[in-house]
């Protein structure tokens, strides 16, 4: 059976796509992969949930996912993953600190600083891993503080004395704040779809080719707007009650 032939059979056979996505995932991104599976899976509905990657993970082993976007390191048996992306990562600090004047951060050079990052409950993986990683770099945070929503995290940096460690996409949000590499470049962010590795759903693999596509543009190009009327599938946005304990 072709590949087009294979995308339409997805409309008649398949089920929904439950699709988990974490907080963090910055808008465009998230509607360049909902226009590209309206693109290649036309009729297909999404049925989108807002989840950290441990409660993918959780879902996605139990079945009631069918895929996510997991950050690494994290434990995939029982999974498939797609293509991972890389991404760099670097210091992202208030533009009135005096670390903003050096082209590159030594993290040996944030002694005495807050480290702001996500809980380690949303990604316990790369919680120890960052840790790890600053702690060998000979920076160790005098408090590790957590915020899971941007705006809270660009909060705690503007109030003084934190940095974050994150991509350079995301100091775009916020022009107080400034974004240098770190020396050596330690950490990437790598990401990657996951799915069931038992009877996954037909979608799923073509999902993680063009997740790998999307993840991996440093900025998606807003796609041209679709009329409601108009759009091919609708996407259901559903809140989950799943305890995360």
């Amino acid at each position: 059976m072709g590949l087009l032939r294979r995308l339409r059979h997805f409309v008649v056979v398949a089920r929904e796509l439950h699709f988990g996505r974490a907080a963090e995932t910055p808008a465009v991104t998230l509607r360049a992969l909902l226009d590209g599976l309206a693109s290649r899976a036309p009729g297909l509905d999404v049925d989108l949930h807002e989840l950290t990657s441990a409660e993918q993970r959780r879902m996605l082993t139990e079945g009631r996912l069918d895929v996510g976007l997991l950050h690494h390191p994290v434990e995939t048996a029982g999974l498939r993953t797609g293509p991972p992306v890389d991404v760099p990562l670097g210091v992202l600090l208030p533009r009135t600190s005096p670390l903003v004047r050096a082209r590159e951060v030594d993290l040996a050079g944030l002694a005495g600083l807050d480290l702001v990052t996500a809980p380690p409950a949303t990604a316990p993986g790369w919680h120890e891993h960052l840790l790890a990683v600053c702690r060998r770099q000979g920076f160790v945070p005098t408090r590790v503080r957590h915020a899971r929503n941007p705006e809270f995290l660009f909060g705690l940096l503007l109030a003084g004395g934190a940095v974050a460690v994150e991509p350079e996409a995301v100091a775009r949000r916020e022009p107080r704040l400034a974004w240098r590499p770190i020396v050596g470049t330690p950490l990437i962010k790598r990401t990657s779809a996951a799915w069931p590795d038992r009877s996954p759903h037909p979608a799923a693999p073509m999902f993680g080719q063009l997740a790998a596509e999307v993840l991996a543009v440093d900025e998606p190009a807003p796609a041209p707007a679709i009329a409601p009327a108009a759009r091919p599938w609708p996407v259901l946005f559903e809140a989950d009650q799943t305890p995360t304990g």
